[in-house]
């Protein structure tokens, strides 16, 4: 993967940032980021850059969590519709006549 260096800025900080990826992916991330932090700004109120910072964290860390929650149910059904779909074609229901559901 592409190294790329941008200049972003997060609460007011201009930061340079080195990491994987183009620049453009970089100053995403940073407004993505930027955005969850003003978010949180928002709803509690705090003005403490720490404070908000280590809640936004929180909160994108949730978010991977249930992302990676919710691949973990994709994957299963996924290997549960294969393992059926091969009991079929095991059965000799590969003529045409397997119905989906």
């Amino acid at each position: 993967m592409i190294e790329g260096r941008a200049e972003v800025e997060i609460l007011g900080q201009r930061l340079s940032v080195r990491g994987r990826g183009t620049p453009e992916y970089i100053r995403e991330l940073a407004a993505y980021l930027n955005g969850r932090v003003e978010g949180v700004q928002e709803q509690g109120r705090l003005q403490d850059p720490l404070r908000l910072s280590l809640l936004a964290g929180l909160h994108l860390a949730d978010e991977l969590f249930r992302s990676r929650e919710g691949d973990r149910e994709i994957a299963a059904r996924l290997d549960r519709l294969l393992e059926r779909l091969d009991r079929i074609l095991a059965e000799g229901g590969g003529s045409g006549s397997a119905t989906a559901g």
